[in-house]
């Protein structure tokens, strides 16, 4: 059975600098996306937040949570990227996916005593807002938007979790990569005229995580992808050189793309 630290969540924050009114809390972060409820608070309810949150950047690869028994904390990404990660028990990570701005996590706190079994660590410099529990929670009471907001969020991420268990099991690690990286470029991709490059710094190693597969077959498939004119690398970024062709193979029943 695992355990976990009974202090809760990691690298406790502070609030540096001036303070921050709550205009100056809206203007930080109104307008990043997925958080369209912020916009309907109130400057009281605005006030309120801002006094249970506080704000802390993070290094590239500095740990934003580790598992507790009894998280407390609810977080908000205001700028950079985040990985959500697990451990086995032996020690092997599974990667979840990407928080990108403008997304709560660690919300499984708003919605009860759950313990909290996985990492968040920061992939690039990342600036996050770190919400007490009670606070959030009374919030949610007043505002049921933000539940709609938060539940929708939830459930995009359980099918797109979902999706990658099915493929698991019925699908090769070439329609993994594939599907994984078309997922990516949704969610961090750049356009570059007929090309996307996902816009992040992704290993072969935290590919193969999410892909469920050796860093040494995901090494093999990436190479089959470029050497059949699908995707390339430039500077750390991997780019879909043509995304259609790579949005067919994914799409491809089973049975096929098995074949």
């Amino acid at each position: 059975m695992r355990s976990y630290p009974v202090s809760g969540d990691t690298n406790r924050t502070s609030v540096g600098g001036a303070a921050r009114g709550p205009g100056n809390l809206m203007h930080d972060i109104w307008h990043l996306r997925n958080i369209d409820w912020l916009r309907e608070l109130s400057p009281g309810e605005l006030g309120d937040l801002q006094r249970a949150s506080t704000h802390k950047r993070y290094a590239g690869g500095e740990m934003v949570f580790s598992p507790s028994a009894k998280p407390h904390s609810i977080y908000l990404l205001e700028t950079g990227l985040v990985r959500i990660y697990r451990l086995s028990e032996t020690g092997a990570e599974t990667s979840f996916g990407y928080v990108a701005p403008g997304e709560v996590f660690g919300e499984l706190a708003a919605f009860g005593d759950f313990p909290r079994e996985s990492f968040a660590q920061a992939v690039r410099p990342a600036a996050v807002w770190k919400m007490a529990r009670e606070p959030f929670q009374r919030l949610m009471t007043q505002r049921p938007s933000l539940v709609v907001a938060i539940t929708k969020q939830m459930g995009a991420r359980l099918k797109r979790i979902e999706a990658r268990i099915e493929d698991l099991v019925f699908r090769t690690v070439r329609v993994r990569v594939a599907r994984m990286l078309t997922e990516l470029s949704v969610g961090f991709g750049r356009a570059d005229g007929d090309r996307i490059v996902i816009d992040i710094p992704i290993t072969q190693g935290e590919l193969a995580t999410l892909v469920g597969a050796t860093r040494q077959t995901v090494n093999q498939t990436l190479g089959e992808l470029t050497d059949e004119g699908l995707i390339t690398r430039e500077r750390q970024r991997i780019v879909l050189v043509k995304p259609d062709r790579l949005s067919q193979l994914v799409s491809l029943p089973a049975a096929e793309s098995a074949g």
